[in-house]
């Protein structure tokens, strides 16, 4: 029975493989997994499984389900009259949504929640402990995607929420003395996007531009309260000083410089223009009042190579790179009792690009209603001659049925 299953799967390879080249008329813009999505920087890139996901109206007229053990995550997407419905599982992330012609929604959450009861009874030292640990990160995206003639519109807004909580109480049966500890530590982040493309109407050119805006904020407080010893009573407060506003702006473009009948070569940058504004902090210890500011410029030029051996296969490789450079300023005083003040002032600026060179390739399969894909991305070395370093490897594997 193996033998019979061996020699069908061949049989099809081989089938497959040798079979009519692709006619001149070879279409590109097929349906891929994730594999060609990570690998393509480029706006003019042929639709995928996480390329419409994320742009929901995209999503419309699709019935076909992905799944994906190599990166953990399942798509189904059906549709029914006017209307297409869709479901996600990406890692610990749920999607729903539903696209129509003109508009596609969706909503994406996760939820992570802690809760530990601590008891300690000690007949020794005549204490009792209770303690009562909390910890959870819930996040929420909303996706908005519509399509307006020659261009189309995406927007979205993202929400994350993290606390530590934690409430410590000491009886001690000796002295009839009691302390009770208390932290509170919340992290919120918020972030929202518009970003514009001409998809609708592009052929040989593509572009998309938008931004983006965000605001990250921490904060903890901490008390202490002993009958015991009232002098040793808190009450601190701390901003933190990873408080910031976040903004940036972006174009990308891409180019079909070359095309034959079967194969296509893309050319293209993405460029970027961001900036954090970090909030003042001030320390009641030494009096230091922060200011930090930190803006980056990069550029990403990227190339997408695509081939169609025949209908039934096609190939890609692609690689890009990313150059930035950056300025840092930093100013604070430093106010100390003895009314000495210390003035501080630093500006730094980068130029570097990242090591290594990403670089990747991969393989899509299609027979009738079913479509493989497999996908290798890897980083170079400083000299690309060296070979592969072996760590940034990251391999992809997925698989779509069409209905």
């Amino acid at each position: 029975m193996k033998k019979k299953i061996i020699l069908i799967m061949l049989s099809l390879f081989f089938a497959t493989t040798f079979a009519e080249n692709a006619p001149d008329t070879t279409n590109f813009n097929v349906f891929h997994g994730r594999a060609y999505y990570n690998a393509a920087r480029t706006p003019g890139e042929a639709p995928s499984t996480h390329r419409n996901l994320y742009t929901p109206y995209l999503m419309y007229g699709s019935n076909f389900v992905a799944f994906a053990p190599s990166n953990t995550y399942g798509i189904a997407s059906y549709t029914s009259n006017d209307q297409t419905s869709f479901i996600a599982y990406l890692s610990s992330q749920a999607i729903i949504g539903i696209a129509t012609k003109n508009l596609g929604f969706s909503v994406a959450f996760s939820v992570g929640e802690k809760l530990n009861f601590f008891e300690e009874k000690s007949r020794y030292h005549k204490k009792e402990i209770d303690e009562i640990v909390g910890s959870y990160k819930n996040s929420i995206s909303l996706r908005l995607a519509m399509p307006f003639q020659s261009i189309d519109l995406s927007a979205y807004l993202h929400y994350d929420q993290t606390s530590n909580d934690s409430i410590a109480k000491v009886k001690y049966a000796d002295s009839e003395g009691k302390s009770e500890k208390e932290y509170n530590g919340h992290a919120h982040y918020i972030s929202g996007s518009l970003t514009f493309s001409n998809k609708p109407s592009a052929k040989n050119f593509s572009w998309s531009t938008g931004g983006s805006v965000a605001r990250n904020q921490r904060t903890s407080d901490s008390t202490y309260k002993s009958t015991i010893d009232p002098d040793e009573n808190y009450k601190n407060e701390f901003a933190g000083n990873q408080n910031y506003f976040y903004a940036s702006l972006f174009y990308n473009f891409g180019y079909i410089v070359l095309k034959s009948n079967n194969a296509r070569l893309h050319v293209g940058n993405n460029t970027s223009l961001s900036s954090s504004v970090y909030d003042k902090v001030k320390d009641k210890r030494n009096h230091h009042k922060d200011f930090y500011l930190n803006g980056t410029l990069s550029l990403t030029p990227h190339i997408l190579a695509e081939y169609a051996l025949n209908e039934n296969w096609m190939f890609w490789g692609a690689t890009y790179l990313n150059w930035s450079t950056s300025g840092y300023y930093e100013k604070y005083v430093e106010m100390w009792k003895t009314a000495d003040e210390t003035r501080n002032t630093l500006l730094q600026f980068r130029t570097f690009t990242d090591k290594p060179t990403y670089l990747s390739t991969g393989a899509r399969f299609s027979y009738k209603r079913m479509i493989l894909e497999a996908g290798i991305e890897a980083g170079l070395y400083e000299n690309p001659f060296r070979g592969f370093d072996g760590k940034s490897m990251v391999y992809d594997l997925s698989g779509i049925i069409t209905f």
